[in-house]
């Protein structure tokens, strides 16, 4: 081959840009969240938190696992005698192209009897919606898929840049000149929304065949069946996660309808922002975990988990302990109608809180092989948040629902902390993780709950607690693993 494939990069920079990635992209969907909820009423932010996470729920099922397959195969392929990254990439994405194009087709055949279920007092809207974003399926499923690959190729650089930026600064370009023609209409958002999704699409294919990804020695070093075999748990698993992120939204939607979907998809932001930083460090690194579990170097393993974990909690638990705290200010920054319900912020983080302190732990044992046992988990979690939302949503309204899925999501992690600690001994409970636990507790909690519940108290508890988390971040930088997370 006349070029190198892939890329080496260290944990501290892949870290550091995926931190840098993360916040991009909470700032993004903080201001989505805020554009969309513009117009006059909640039923047009309803329609579309309704709309976008029914396209990403199917987007992402129909990526069939291979973010996670391309990244588990392809350190294998780039160190066979004869390297043939194109032939895995056929056999991963070409299921995926055919399946994902087929189920935009059926939603835009069906948007209709779609619209008319989960279009509460805007079904027309919905329907006209749904039509414009089929599009996006395949667009999301492939671009799940090719990212998925330059992970696989040793950088984390693409889906930074892509994902984490691109996309969500094109969709805040589009949705500020909408704002600025007054022109927030349903299918003008969704057109504004859309369009980056494709273009993702056509970007991280690019990086793939920069990356040296397209090339091809007609060896082909992974079969079909074994592919196959490992990412089947793997895409159920994917299709059960997201609809246990997203789906109460749409179950929302269809029950209560899109004003109270709007409410629920609008403080729902919140909480699961904290989720893009976790998701970004797992993701940056899941190649070195991957690297590690092949070379039997449990104690490298073990290492990786525990510093990831320390900095999970470090970026991530200080901003879900104010959101779980300073509710009504940050409901009103979004849209004043939305504080009486800012009370939901309080439960949803709880789930998210969890998932943070438990650290990487499903994407641990996804690279040690063990896709069946996190679907199950993860399907376990998914049909306790249904029996919840029903029991305690018709008990405590939206409420109930925040409740279910906080209960579910935190459940999950913890089952799932369960098999990792019992197979290879491997849980976040290490120094640091503690560490950064204790430093945002005592940069949080004491000055939030001693402020009031406005903007002056978000404002102070925004500097104190950043003084004393930097403070923290200094004095215990040892224990936090920072001055050697290159290694």
């Amino acid at each position: 081959m006349t070029k190198s494939v892939g890329r080496n990069q260290s944990s501290l920079f892949a870290s550091g840009l995926a931190l840098v990635g993360a916040a991009t992209t909470m700032v993004a969907t903080f201001g989505i969240a805020k554009l969309v909820n513009l117009p006059d009423g909640l039923d047009v932010a309803g329609v579309f938190f309704n709309t976008t996470a029914l396209v990403s729920i199917i987007g992402t099922s129909m990526a069939f696992g291979t973010q996670v397959g391309l990244v588990y195969f392809m350190p294998r392929v780039l160190t066979d005698d004869r390297p043939d990254p194109r032939a895995l990439l056929r056999v991963a994405l070409g299921p995926v192209a055919l399946a994902s194009f087929l189920a935009a087709l059926a939603v835009f055949a069906f948007s209709g009897p779609l619209g008319q279920l989960f279009g509460g007092a805007l079904p027309d809207e919905t329907t006209a919606v749904l039509k414009l974003l089929a599009p996006t399926i395949p667009a999301w499923s492939l671009t799940a898929g090719f990212l998925g690959a330059t992970r696989g190729l040793g950088t984390v650089t693409p889906t930074t840049v892509i994902q984490q930026v691109g996309r969500p600064a094109l969709q805040i370009a589009g949705l500020v000149i909408l704002a600025i023609t007054d022109s927030l209409t349903p299918q003008n958002i969704a057109i504004a929304w859309g369009i980056p999704v494709v273009l993702a699409a056509f970007a991280a294919a690019g990086a793939v065949a920069y990356l040296g990804g397209m090339q091809t020695t007609g060896a082909g070093a992974v079969e079909s069946k074994e592919y196959w075999s490992f990412v089947r748990p793997n895409a159920v698993s994917n299709s059960l996660q997201i609809a246990l992120e997203r789906g109460d939204q749409l179950v929302i939607g269809a029950v209560l309808g899109t004003a109270a979907a709007g409410v629920y998809g609008s403080l729902s932001r919140f909480a699961t922002a904290g989720n893009f930083i976790g998701y970004a460090i797992s993701q940056a690194v899941s190649p070195n975990i991957r690297k590690a579990v092949n070379a039997g170097k449990e104690e490298q393993v073990l290492k990786l988990f525990h510093k990831a974990a320390g900095w999970m909690i470090l970026a991530t638990l200080p901003y879900l302990l104010i959101v779980g705290i300073k509710t009504v200010p940050l409901a009103g920054l979004l849209n004043s109608e939305l504080i009486p319900d800012s009370r939901l912020l309080s439960f949803l983080v709880i789930g998210m809180v969890v998932n943070v302190l438990t650290g990487p732990v499903e994407l641990h044992l996804l690279m040690r092989g063990h896709s069946k046992t996190t679907m199950k988990v993860t399907a376990g979690s998914l049909i306790t948040d249904v029996v919840l939302i029903l029991v305690l949503g018709s008990w405590l309204g939206l409420t109930g629902a925040a409740i279910a899925w906080a209960i579910s999501l935190g459940g999950k992690n913890l089952v799932n902390t369960y098999f990792s600690n019992d197979w290879y001994g491997v849980t976040s409970f290490a120094r640091p993780a503690v560490t950064a636990a204790v430093i945002a507790v005592l940069a949080i909690v004491p000055i939030g709950l001693a402020t009031p519940n406005n903007n002056v108290g978000l404002i102070i508890t925004l500097a104190v607690g950043a003084v004393i988390g930097l403070g923290g971040v200094v004095l215990k930088r040892n224990d936090l693993g920072l001055s050697d997370f290159a290694t």
